[in-house]
Formats: C-alpha cells, sequence, structure tokens
C-alpha cells in the first residue's frame, strides 16, 4: 500500500511539476525578477486523495524552477529519504499557460496548466478517485 501511495503521490507530482506562476510580488529587484518572475520554488500546501490528506505523510513535496527550461520536483516522505526528479517545462508569456513535461520509471508525463497570483491547483482522477494538490510559490 505504502508503494502504491508513493507512486501515486510521484505520479501527481509530476503533473505538477509543469506549474509555475507570474506575480511581480514573489521576486523583488532582481534581474531574475525583472525577466522571469516565475522562476522559484512552490511548496504543496494541501495534496487530498479522496479524503486521505497525503501531507500527513511527507515533510514536503516542492517544484522548483531551476532555470528558463528546466524543472525538478522533489518530495521526502517522513519515514523516508528526500527524492527528486528534473524536467523540462515552457512558458507561454500572454496566455501564462504553463506546459512540463518529466520522466520518471520510463514513462514521461505531461501537463498543462495557468498560475494566478503564485498558485495553482491541480485535480487528477487516479482510478476514479479525486486527487487535488494546491502549491504556492515559497
Amino acid at each position: 500500500m505504502k508503494k502504491k501511495i508513493s507512486l501515486l503521490l510521484l505520479l501527481c507530482v509530476l503533473v505538477l511539476t509543469f506549474l509555475c506562476a507570474c506575480d511581480p510580488e514573489i521576486a523583488k529587484g532582481s534581474v531574475k525578477s525583472l525577466t522571469k518572475p516565475y522562476i522559484t520554488t512552490y511548496e504543496c500546501v494541501e495534496a487530498r486523495l479522496g479524503n486521505q490528506n497525503l501531507l500527513e505523510k511527507y515533510d514536503f513535496i516542492k517544484i522548483t524552477l531551476l532555470d528558463k527550461d528546466e524543472l525538478e520536483v522533489s518530495f521526502k516522505p517522513k519515514k523516508g529519504e528526500k527524492k527528486s526528479f528534473k524536467g523540462a517545462y515552457s512558458v507561454d508569456p500572454e496566455t501564462r499557460e504553463f506546459s512540463g513535461e518529466i520522466g520518471i520509471f520510463c514513462m514521461t508525463f505531461k501537463e498543462k496548466t495557468t498560475i494566478e497570483k503564485g498558485r495553482f491547483t491541480i485535480y487528477k482522477n487516479i482510478l476514479t478517485i479525486p486527487l487535488i494538490m494546491k502549491f504556492e510559490a515559497v
């Protein structure tokens, strides 16, 4: 069961890896804040699979946009070691649509979304059970 939950959370994290926001309050004063203000770390503040609170089992789940096209998804189970995966993303500056791709276990996952004010929410059905994950810029 733990492996299924970990794999499910990893899948969810992958879906989330392609998400970021464009909020001028996030970054202050640097060249990056003027050109790519969405390049930052986003932390999962709520993760529910059906009625189960997934964050009770993890110290953190984060998506970090490393540069203009590379991202990293990282998470640490409460009883385990930190794990991370890298992928690629792109941003349409006019629509603020973010799309990302990450490879895990010889599979590639792709997702698109839009972010508002440094926040985004992922809604996904996993085997008919709703998964809801909310992220905010740190």
